[in-house]
């Protein structure tokens, strides 16, 4: 029989068309991958393989804790875009949304949320072709690197992933998690409440209403035996006995607002009849003008609360501002010397503007506590 040159069989083999590491590529790709949920990543790969481009796939690990995995499969150069990008989006968070808008709380909490989803979302989506782009670099480079397969596949298994490796890398990352929490927890504490920085601070006599004419008359200086009271209210004389002892001194009857005092037991001698124009001084010793000008020079403001950080004193400030509202801050000192922020509007002329700018901060969801000075 005649045999056929080697050349020959190999020239009768259609040409491969297959990839470069077809037949070796599941082997090299679990020495790099390591034993770490490998089964569910070779699929992911075979998958990428056969499509020749990015597609879109889910991994649990990377969208649950991202840095985490980043860290594990030592994608540094991915962990520290991601790191980049974190920041950039919590800066033009707190910049934009906390310091130039004002946003609420709850729409800060909102944005935040969002931001975090897409943080989540895109790891655990785009993962698997970050990793398989990553392997496939590392196997050129130490196929390229080893004389033969075997000495390609020990270079790549010592640095694959190992499970010792994802216990020490869920260990930091627990320990970074509560040292975050106490720190939180201690910045809580540092930090009083605005509610508590009220109840500490001293209180603020409440504003006492001018006093009538009425009132102000038992201040003044009444001559002797001028009866003040009208006739209703001064008890009717006695008649003196006849053993002509001296009448007893007379006693000035006490002005009140209310019902007239019960008569006075004692013998009073009979009141001197006074010209209706000896009454005049004493009624107008307080003139209703000298009351308007007394309360127009009240100033009615409005307290908004004690702020202990700065930063919030600011925020609130800006949000009255922006709503039209004559606001100020002030620094004031506790008891015990520490200095806090308060944060007022006014001041007003009358009770009403005051009540209208009251009801105005209630509806931005802030405090609002009526003042006098």
């Amino acid at each position: 029989m005649q045999a056929r040159p080697a050349y020959a069989a190999h020239a009768a083999a259609p040409p491969r068309t297959e990839p470069e590491y077809t037949s070796v590529a599941p082997s090299l790709y679990r020495a790099a991958l390591g034993p770490v949920n490998v089964a569910h990543y070779l699929a992911a790969f075979e998958r990428l393989d056969a499509t020749g481009r990015v597609l879109p796939g889910w991994n649990t690990a990377a969208a649950l804790c991202p840095l985490g995995w980043l860290a594990f499969r030592r994608l540094w150069r991915a962990a520290l875009v991601y790191l980049a990008a974190l920041a950039a989006a919590a800066l033009l968070l707190f910049t934009a949304g906390h310091q130039w808008l004002a946003l609420p709380p709850p729409m800060l909490a909102g944005l935040a949320l969002a931001g975090l989803l897409v943080a989540c979302g895109l790891p655990g989506l785009y993962g698997d072709a970050l990793l398989h782009a990553d392997v496939r670099r590392r196997i050129d480079r130490a196929v390229a690197s080893a004389p033969t397969l075997r000495e390609a596949m020990d270079l790549l298994d010592r640095h694959a992933s190992s499970r010792r490796r994802l216990a020490w890398t869920a260990a930091l990352g627990g320990a970074l998690l509560l040292a975050a929490a106490v720190a939180w927890a201690l910045f809580q504490g540092d930090a009083p409440r605005t509610d508590e920085a009220q109840a500490q601070a001293p209180a603020m006599p409440p504003p006492q209403p001018p006093a009538r004419p009425a009132e102000r008359m038992d201040a003044l200086p009444m001559p002797s035996g001028t009866p003040v009271a009208d006739a209703a209210a001064v008890p009717p004389p006695q008649a003196e006995s006849g053993s002509g002892a001296a009448p007893e001194p007379a006693v000035p009857a006490a002005v009140v607002d209310a019902a007239p005092a019960p008569p006075v037991q004692e013998t009073l001698p009979a009141p001197v009849a006074q010209p209706a124009s000896a009454l005049a001084p004493a009624k107008r010793a307080v003139p209703p003008a000298r009351q308007t000008q007394a309360a127009a020079q009240r100033k009615l403001y409005i307290n908004v609360g004690l702020f202990a950080d700065p930063a919030n004193a600011r925020r609130a400030h800006a949000r009255l501002r922006q709503a039209g509202l004559p606001s100020t801050v002030q620094s004031v000192a506790r008891a015990d010397g520490k200095r806090l922020q308060r944060v007022r509007v006014g001041p007003f002329a009358s009770a009403a503007q005051a009540n209208a700018a009251a009801a105005q901060v209630r509806t931005l969801g802030l405090d609002a506590a009526a003042a006098v000075e």
